[in-house]
Formats: structure tokens, sequence, C-alpha cells
């Protein structure tokens, strides 16, 4: 059996493929402008190599790929064993048919889909930025285009307040003759949206769920753009048990999926750095009264404390613990980076600790150039919703400017990246499609959110 697998190995590997001409950057500010091509291109097996571009670094057969998003050995699963198989190192292959297929006939459209949240819920207003990230992307592609070539066109759904609701939503997609789709910020319908497109065959880049189980249902249609919960918990465990040497440790959560499944992964690490929490307690999205909770946490004498949920909720609570004469550090996730927390919060927000992923303010050409642009489109800064959207949604154009109209060859351009330089900095992908790359520490003092130094991250640098 290695024999054979050695064997089908080197044919892979050395079997020719047509080079992907590299893109040029666009002038207007997007990712590419490359023309489609008149007649398909050679058909490329999912082990195949993509021409790199100097924003696209494409990864190569075999290759082998950081465990566990990339985290210190400390804070791995069953980290004082060594397993006998370790999963998620290689990419999920796909082996279907599907890439010799000839394009649609009757083509008038590129057409990429967008799954919105509901209305009304709690992620409608990230929803409304992550569209405008996208519709930006799509227009700038479509400037960019020469006449006569197909224009991109978006096509858009709003997502249910049900359980399975994105599953109708995206055949719907399907039926619309999408060439690929980009969502969702809820995590039940990221997952619900997931297992469809194993079915229909259409490759989907989630822009901004964290939960950290959606990838590793390896299903080989899905790249995230948005870096998940482990990555952001991780560095505010080190943080608080190795920076600050906390050791009492409390939890304050929302009792939704999101608090559920954020809560598990912290947990875990606090517990595997020696330091197990010494409460855990949920609160209801809204609730104004959380007096019983706060007695419990100020009766665990905790030295750190530790925020999962909507800005205004913990931002009304961090306000609470302080006048209760709570001293602890407080820490939180990137939610906070929003002005309802201060609003709430006021001056008990001094001092406070999270996790985002990347400096607004920065000064990089790409950033300062996007900011630019999409203030005179829609009238004021992006947030990282909307960045993160943009830079998946330019993955999603250049792969359908590469790949031609063919899904299957699109997924092979989505599915093999393995670093992206977009707005929002180089994002690295592990074998399951998370972006790993490392997330800063941000803290508030003296009024303002200050973002902790670190190491610029670059394709070099995650590689030695």
């Amino acid at each position: 059996m290695k024999i054979f697998e050695l064997c089908l190995f080197a044919l892979v590997a050395a079997a020719p493929t047509a080079p992907a001409a590299a893109a040029p950057a666009d002038a207007a500010g997007g990712e590419t402008s490359a023309a489609l091509p008149a007649a398909p291109a050679e058909a490329q097996s999912s082990s195949a190599t993509p021409a790199s571009s100097p924003r696209f670094i494409y990864g190569t057969p075999g290759e082998k790929y950081p465990y566990y998003a990339g985290l210190p050995k400390e804070l791995l699963p069953y980290n004082k064993v060594e397993p006998y198989e370790r999963f998620f190192i290689t990419r999920m292959p796909f082996r279907g048919p599907g890439r010799d297929y000839p394009p649609p006939p009757d083509l008038k459209s590129l057409r990429i889909g967008l799954l919105d949240s509901p209305k009304y819920g709690p992620n409608w207003e990230r929803s409304v930025h992550t569209r405008e990230g996208v519709v930006l992307a799509m227009e700038e592609a479509n400037r960019a285009r020469p006449p006569g070539q197909l224009p991109f066109e978006l096509v858009e759904r709003e997502g249910m307040a049900q359980w399975g609701g994105a599953a109708n939503i995206t055949a719907d997609l399907a039926d619309d003759k999408v060439l690929g789709f980009l969502g969702t910020i809820d995590g039940a319908e990221a997952h619900v949206a997931l297992r469809v497109t194993l079915k229909t065959e259409i490759v989907m880049i989630n822009t901004s769920d964290p939960d950290p189980s959606l990838t590793e249902t390896n299903i080989p249609w899905l790249i995230r753009v948005f870096p998940d919960q482990r990555l952001e918990e991780a560095k505010l465990a080190e943080l608080i048990v190795h920076k600050f040497g906390c050791q009492r440790i409390a939890i304050l959560r929302e009792g939704d999926r999101y608090g559920r499944l954020g809560v598990h992964s912290f947990m875990a690490f606090a517990r595997r750095l020696g330091c197990p929490a010494v409460q855990e307690l949920l609160f209801k999205p809204g609730d104004t009264d959380i007096h019983h909770q706060i007695a419990a946490i100020k009766d665990s004498q905790p030295d750190a404390v530790f925020f999962i949920g909507e800005p205004d909720d913990i931002g009304r609570f961090v306000k609470q613990f302080r006048q209760e004469g709570i001293q602890a550090r407080f820490f939180g996730t990137n939610l906070l980076m929003d002005g309802r927390f201060l609003q709430n919060a006021g001056e008990a927000a001094e001092g406070m600790m999270i996790t985002y992923f990347f400096d607004l303010a920065r000064k990089d050409p790409l950033w300062v150039s996007f900011v630019a642009r999409f203030k005179e489109r829609w009238g004021h800064e992006p947030d990282a919703f909307a960045a993160y959207a943009y830079d998946g949604a330019q993955i999603m154009i250049n792969a359908v400017q590469r790949a031609g109209p063919n899904r299957w060859r699109i997924r092979d351009q989505v599915c093999n990246v393995d670093f992206y330089q977009g707005v929002t900095g180089w994002m690295r992908f592990d074998a399951i499609g998370n972006n790993i790359s490392p997330v800063p520490v941000v803290r508030f003092e003296h009024g303002r959110w200050v973002f902790e130094p670190e190491p610029e991250f670059t394709p070099s640098v995650a590689q030695q």
C-alpha cells in the first residue's frame, strides 16, 4: 500500500499542468483584472499547483500544514502524549468530476452569491457592513473588466431566523447558478449552508463566522478568511496566565451558541495552562439584572474575569462589576471593539484587554487605499467585517477570473490558497481552510484603544 501511495504521489506531482497567468493588480484598487479565458483551460486536479501571483501563494501536492491553528504545544489537545495519527494537517482533495465540464450555456454574467444574516437579529448590523465590503469588491472588479467581457453579478439572499433556513437559501443560490458564494456570520447558518455546498458543489468563502468547529467538518468546499475563536482565546489565555500570572479566572458569557462555543476553547486553554476557571456563569442577551452572577463571581475572588457577549451587554456588566468592588483584570473578545461597549461601560472600560484582528489605524498602502475607497462609496470607514468581506470577495473574484465559469476549477483556486495578502494583511490558511494569521492584543487606556506591539506577519516569517 505504501509503495502504491508513493507511486501515485509521484505521478500526480509530475503531471503537467497549464500555468495560469499571474493576474496584474487592479489600478482601481481591486486585486486582479485578468480576462476570462476564451476557452476552458486545461483541467487541474485538486492536487495541482496554480501559478502564484505576488499576493497569492498556492499550496503544493502533499504539503503538511500547521496543526490546530499552529498554536503552541502546551495549548494543544492531549499535548502530553504523541497520537498515533494527526488529522487536519493535509488538505482534503475533491476527486469528483466537473473540471472538464463545458461552460454553462447562455451565460450572461458571472454570478456570486451572498448569504446575509436575518434582519432584526444580533448580527444584522455586521451583515450590512459585510455586504458593503462585497459590493465594493464587485463594483471595482466590473470597472476593471474590458468591454465585452461578462460582468460579475451579486445574487443576495437574506437569512432566516429559524434553524435550517440556510439550507433552503443555499439551495436557491444553486438554482440561481452562482459560481460560488460568501457568508455568513451566524454559526448555525454557516454549518447548515456548508452541508448543502457538499451536495450542490458550490464553493463557500466564509467571511465572518468564528466558530472553530465549522471547518472541522473537513468538507472540501470551504475556506474561512475570518480568524476563529481559538486564535483569540489562546492569545488571551496565555496573556492572563503567563503575562499577568492570574490563577483564579471567572467567566461570564451569554447563553447562546456564540458564547457556548467560544468559552469551550478558552476553558480548555486555561485548563491546559494549569488554571481551570473558578466560575462559569451565563446571562441572557439583553439582561439588565445579573446580581446573582455578580455575587457568585465576587465570592470566588477572581483575579481575572473573561467576558463573552454582545458589546452593549458586556459594557453594562463591566460597569456593574466595578461598582460592586470587583478589582480583577477584565478581558474580552473582538466584539468589544464597538462604541456600544464604551458607551455603557464608561470609566469602567479603563484597563480592559481584548483581542482584535488588525489595527484599523495602520498605514500600510493597501489598507489606506481601501479605507479611502470604502469611505467614498459608503460615507463611513470600514470595520473588520467589511474588510474581511472585501478580502473574501477578492479571493472569489480572482478564482473566477483564473478558472473561468467552472465551479470545480473555481473550488481548486479558492481551496489551494496558502497565503493571501489582502487589505486586512497577510492571511495564512491551514489544511482545512482556516485563516490562522496571529491576532494582536488591544487594551483600553486613557480613553482609547491601544494595540500591543506585534511583529509584522508575512509568509517568510510564518515559514521560519
